[in-house]
């Protein structure tokens, strides 16, 4: 009797929690202007009502934070996440960057129907003689860096 009421009790939270639905998306960046290097929203980011829980970070090839551009894209995504009209996520300066390789990642909850899904959506890139690179793995990456 007792495990029979552990059993609902488990049961009954389980359904009052949900399960938390994790996706993986990849995104491109594009180059604007031949000076900034902008992050496209990805389609799941246009469908979505609302977003909440946003958290990023961009590291280097050896797996160094870069803490300064990060602070600046974080505020910049924050007021674009909500804005339908744009087309990106953010954008920065090439001049930013400490190297010609970037790791993305972004964590955010958005708002589908009535429940929040969270979402990573994942970036590699190279940026070499002019030209960006965008990878889904971040060894591809790194080897066209190199």
């Amino acid at each position: 009797m007792k495990y029979i009421a552990l059993f609902s009790i488990l049961l009954a939270s389980v359904s009052i929690i949900g399960c938390k639905e994790k996706r993986v998306r990849y995104f491109q960046y594009e180059i604007v202007n031949n000076e900034s290097i902008c992050s496209l929203k990805h389609e799941d980011i246009f469908e979505s009502k609302d977003f909440s829980m946003f958290d990023t970070f961009f590291r280097d090839i050896s797996g160094n934070p870069n803490d300064e551009l990060s602070e600046t894209i974080y505020k910049q995504s924050l007021k674009n996440l909500s804005n339908q009209k744009s087309k990106y996520i953010f954008c920065f300066s090439k001049n930013s960057l400490k190297s010609d390789f970037l790791e993305t990642y972004i964590q955010v909850e958005l708002q589908r129907g009535k429940t929040f899904r969270q979402y990573e959506f994942k970036n590699y890139f190279c940026f070499k003689n002019n030209n960006l690179m965008n990878f889904k793995e971040r060894e591809k990456a790194i080897e066209s860096c190199k």
